[in-house]
């Protein structure tokens, strides 16, 4: 706390020097407008403008309007973007407020990508949406798909160990947040804190993440969220281009070679291609104090991209191969259950460890596959058709550090296969109703060999839904209805530990309706509100409802529960948000009612299995309420210097006893000073962030409710320092992150081994881009 303290004094000082600067100015200037379709006049919402000397940026509102405030007097340089027109630079000279309307030309070589850009303004929902894009998302190269998504309020990570990072909406992870990779659900075995995504962050152009259910477009499961991982839309005419990426990290002896090419020549403009490759490796992680033993990992990743346009038709191939061998630590991986409790007590895991790269029992082998097929074709009088198919595999091997008599080199062996049809109807009723139908279809095939953990599965399910928006003046309205239905078969039998017991097979049937109901309204020309009510629902899946084992990567013995019945939620959502000006805030209260809420409940038993001693953890159901709230906010103090704040907080109670639900993520209150230089000699739009963020203790949960008390809270530092070089007729650029500055020593509530080790100290990463 006493860092805290100085940190903020530091900035509030910093912060009347530099508003002393500003204000001797003339700085209460406004630049206001419109943008539009030159060729129809159409006002075009969703523009991006940037005043490049300010580092001012605004989107246009739902009517094509937008306001820059607070500027001084001079001249400035005005950057216009918007997908599928010409990008505009126009300098401009302030000395009054000034009223200007911008008109953009349609891009011949994009008129395609118009069509794109449509169909995803209509599939974002009326919700509390957040973008991690651009820098933002440059900063964070290197780092897992969970650790990404913390820079953004409400969402956290369920971790085990350093090296598995899932993310968490609002205290709900796992299947109630839907992720879709490259426009394909996400299909893994996504069971419970274990199992991270099989998902190369690398290939994001940008990551949304739509907050609060999303069940309507997106399907069942959503109740807490959707993230979409979009890589950038394939170029056509654009010619033969790419980068690479090199970045090295300290603290695990990280080492990762990534590398994006494309193109699509201007005497066939109709094609275009992208390929992707990441290939990394890491070795031991090291807490402040020790080495934490065996939790290294090795990725070998690609991807590939083809596509055709041609005059209101397209057609995509996408493939993709995911492969990591993870090293499960060996800390929690112990003997009896006196050794156990002793671990848990201590404050330093066994056994001692060194650095190095190997990877021994325990370990896993992960690969994840994907195929995807899209087409869409254009029709004048009824919208866009688009059809997808998609098919996965999923793979996973567990290699036990105590090696069973099983026949086989691994003790488990997961299987997984999915096929996914989607096809829907992008479509407009005039020019303020725009809307999709549509209808999906999943069937899924499970397959294990050794020891049991979850049953041979099949299952299919299907839905059908429909969603429309109207836009009046500075109001919007989204309502949305959807039905599915899934049917699930499971083979087993009834003492899956003795192979004399007689085969089940237990037959689910679920099925519910969801809907939606969302608005938007334009206070002023400068503040945006919303409003959404959502409900969505959720079928137990595989493990809850049959676990009866040892889940090795999180160190646990689940046990599941098949009599449990399916989710209902209700989801409640309120948010304001001032995008333009010197300050800016987005504030987003929220309440999710959820009748038979399933999680997994520490049962405060240890128990001793021929693979060694572990805590038991049972699948149970309670009626559940969440709310919270998010908040970001930011001050431009000077043209060079930004104050950023973040808060976020949830409260999850049993509405039956009014207990606090265990593994729910403590308030987190985050600063940051952004200081922005243009030009220093050699080096071209530099940045550098200090940022300080405080975790406090969860201390509504009781300690007996789990096996150790709530870790105590705890503040990091960390700093961004990024730039761009100028070198060979090229924009290299290069970036520094350090992690924990000042080697904290610290235990995260959210990460399962907790119980064994503290977290990861000090780290640097580097980052070199090179483009070509």
């Amino acid at each position: 706390m006493v860092f805290l303290k100085k940190l903020i004094s530091i900035a509030f000082i910093m912060l009347l020097g530099f508003s002393d600067v500003v204000f001797s100015q003339e700085c209460d200037l406004m630049l206001f407008g419109a943008v539009k379709d030159a060729q129809s006049g159409d006002l075009l919402p969703g523009a991006s403008l940037k005043l490049i000397d300010s580092k001012q940026q605004v989107v246009t509102d739902i009517d094509g309007h937008y306001h820059f405030e607070k500027l001084c007097k001079g001249d400035y340089t005005l950057e216009i973007t918007y997908i599928g027109f010409q990008t505009v630079k126009q300098k401009i000279s302030i000395t009054k407020n000034t009223e200007l309307d911008i008109l953009l030309k349609v891009d011949a070589s994009l008129l395609n990508e118009v069509v794109v850009a449509e169909k995803k303004t209509i599939e974002a929902p009326v919700q509390t949406k957040s973008v991690l894009s651009g820098k933002d998302l440059e900063l964070t190269k290197g780092a897992s798909l969970g650790e990404a998504l913390k820079k953004i309020p409400g969402l956290s990570s369920i971790q085990t160990g350093p090296s598995i990072s899932k993310p968490a909406i609002h205290g709900m992870h796992s299947n109630r947040v839907l992720i879709y990779n490259a426009g394909v659900r996400q299909e893994g075995q996504q069971w419970g804190a274990e199992h991270a995504p099989e998902i190369d962050p690398l290939i994001a152009d940008q990551i949304v993440v739509l907050k609060g259910a999303s069940a309507v477009v997106y399907g069942s499961d959503a109740i807490a969220g959707v993230i979409l991982v979009e890589p950038q839309e394939l170029q056509y005419g654009k010619g033969f281009n790419g980068e690479a990426n090199l970045i090295g990290g300290s603290n695990n002896g990280q080492a990762l070679f990534n590398v994006k090419v494309e193109n699509s020549s201007s005497k066939n403009p109709n094609w275009s291609w992208r390929a992707y490759l990441t290939s990394q490796i890491a070795g031991n992680a090291k807490a402040p104090n020790y080495y934490l033993a065996n939790t290294g990992y090795q990725q070998l990743n690609g991807a590939i991209m083809l596509g055709y346009k041609n005059k209101g038709f397209g057609t995509e191939i996408y493939a993709s191969s995911f492969n990591s061998k993870l090293g499960v630590f060996r800390g929690a991986q112990i003997g009896s259950t006196t050794d156990l409790q002793n671990a848990i007590d201590g404050l330093r895991p066994l056994p001692d460890a060194d650095f190095g790269y190997s990877i021994g029992r325990p370990y896993q082998l992960v690969s994840h596959s994907i195929i995807k097929l899209k087409s869409f074709f254009e029709s004048k009088g009824l919208g866009t058709f688009e059809l997808q198919y998609s098919f996965q595999q999923n793979n996973r091997e567990e290699y036990d550090q105590i090696r069973a008599s099983t026949g086989k080199d691994y003790q488990l062996r997961f299987e997984l296969s999915t096929h996914n049809l989607d096809f829907h109807l992008d479509h407009k009723i005039g020019d303020k109703i725009s809307g999709k139908v549509g209808a999906t279809g999943v069937f899924q095939q499970n397959f294990y060999d050794g020891r049991f953990l979850v049953p041979f599965f099949n299952s299919a399910a299907s839905g059908f839904y429909v969603l429309e928006k109207y836009r009046a003046n500075k109001f919007e309205i989204e309502a949305g209805l959807r039905y599915d239905y899934k049917y699930m078969i499971a083979r087993l039998r009834e003492n899956p530990n003795v192979s004399t017991s007689p085969e089940i097979r237990p037959e689910f049937n679920f099925s519910q309706f969801s809907a939606s109901l969302g608005t938007n309204y334009q206070i002023g020309n400068a503040v945006l509100a919303n409003f959404t009510f959502s409900k969505g629902w959720r079928p137990p899946s595989i493990n809850e409802l049959f676990s009866f084992g040892t889940h090795q990567g999180s160190g646990t013995f689940e046990i599941g529960d098949r009599n449990l019945v399916e989710e209902s939620a209700f989801n409640f959502s309120a948010g304001l948000k001032k995008e333009q000006g010197k300050f800016t805030f987005d504030v987003n209260a929220y309440l999710n009612l959820i009748d038979n809420y399933i999680y997994l409940k520490p049962s405060n038993e240890l128990i001793l299995t021929s693979r060694g001693a572990y805590p038991t953890f049972n699948y149970v159901q309670v009626n559940a309420r969440f709310a919270g709230v998010d908040f970001l906010s930011g001050v431009q103090v000077s043209n060079r210097f930004q104050l950023l704040g973040k808060y976020s907080t949830v409260r999850a109670y049993d509405r039956n006893t009014n207990a606090h639900l265990e593994f729910i993520p403590a308030d987190k209150f985050g600063l940051d000073a952004v200081f922005n230089f243009e030009s220093i000699g050699k080096f071209k739009k530099s940045t550098l962030d200090f940022g300080v963020s405080h975790t406090t203790r969860q201390d509504r949960v009781l300690q007996a409710q789990d096996y150790a008390a709530t870790p105590a809270a705890y503040t990091l530092f960390s700093m961004d320092l990024s730039t761009n070089i100028n070198l060979f007729k090229k924009s290299l650029g290069f970036s520094l992150t350090v992690q924990n500055l000042t080697n904290q020593v610290y235990r995260d509530y959210l990460n399962r081994f907790r119980y064994f080790a503290d977290e990861q100290g000090r780290n640097f990463i580097f980052r070199t881009k090179i483009p070509f």
